[in-house]
């Protein structure tokens, strides 16, 4: 059985995946990430809009901010609730357990690549890493310590889907089928290395499920072919799909208009099927 670490946020959703790591591999440590740490404060979330501005504009960032006061406000908690009710619930009463029944070793850091962060993959020597909920590019130094590499959960479709939100993406086109999961191993690109495992997510309901769920449910509905795939990788018999004649798309982070515009087409489109 292949050692493994984790590197994610500390959630809900995230523990779910440790707990599965745990039945699937041998689970040598995590990695809480929180990479988003300039949330914290006013000053840091002032610094990191001054940069984002800078980059990309005032009234891009601007219509960001719109959006995620309008998501914390109107739309985050009701996904939640979905997220609790349907996935996160219903996971642990099967496995008849908790969390905290859980035992391994841990480290939190601002950054995957910080030396200490170094230290305990090297520490714990791990076959295999696994990562979500990151936003951290991770470095050569951290993708090499692993002898199979730093495998990513991707909630979108890849090369198609890149970056941030691919599932607000993927509903802002319009590409209601495409609403997916993809597990890869990193390079040096955002998003591009080999795929292994790509698929739908199942039992969406787009009335009322929203993009932050959908994007966790992909994830969740992956886990049977990674199970699968771990498998092949023991017996050396894995292979990569080919995506390569894919249209590539790369995504950052929506504002309040985007939200508007897919709201709309979604509501046109739901009345469509009801004919």
């Amino acid at each position: 059985m292949l050692k493994s670490v984790f590197i994610g946020s500390k959630n809900e959703f995230d523990e779910i995946i440790v707990d599965w790591l745990s039945q699937h591999t041998e689970l040598a440590g995590v990695v809480w990430s929180d990479s988003a740490i300039w949330r914290k404060t006013w000053k840091g979330r002032f610094n990191y809009g001054i940069k984002r501005a800078k980059k990309y504009g005032f009234l891009k960032v601007i219509n960001e901010l719109l959006l995620f006061f309008y998501v914390k406000r109107k739309i985050a908690v009701k996904g939640l609730g979905y997220l609790k009710r349907e996935l996160i619930r219903p996971y642990w009463k099967e496995r008849g357990r908790k969390f905290t029944d859980l035992k391994f070793k841990s480290i939190s850091s601002d950054n995957v690549n910080k030396k200490e962060v170094l230290d305990f993959l090297n520490e714990v020597k791990p076959d295999i890493i696994f990562a979500m909920c990151v936003n951290d590019f991770f470095g050569k130094k951290i993708r090499s310590i692993p002898a199979y590499g730093v495998f990513l959960w991707h909630e979108g479709l890849t090369p198609e889907y890149k970056g941030l939100y691919s599932p607000f993406w993927t509903l802002y086109n319009g590409e209601y089928e495409k609403l997916a999961y993809t597990f890869l191993r990193m390079n040096d690109e955002i998003d591009g290395g080999e795929i292994f495992v790509q698929g739908y997510a199942k039992d969406i309901d787009l009335s009322k499920h929203n993009y932050s769920f959908i994007g966790h449910k992909a994830i969740f509905d992956s886990l049977p072919e990674v199970g699968e795939f771990l498998i092949k990788l023991e017996s050396g018999s894995v292979k990569r799909l080919d995506r390569s004649d894919s249209k590539q798309g790369y995504y950052t982070y929506p504002g309040l208009t985007q939200y508007l515009k897919m709201e709309k087409r979604l509501k046109k489109y739901l009345k469509s099927k009801k004919r």
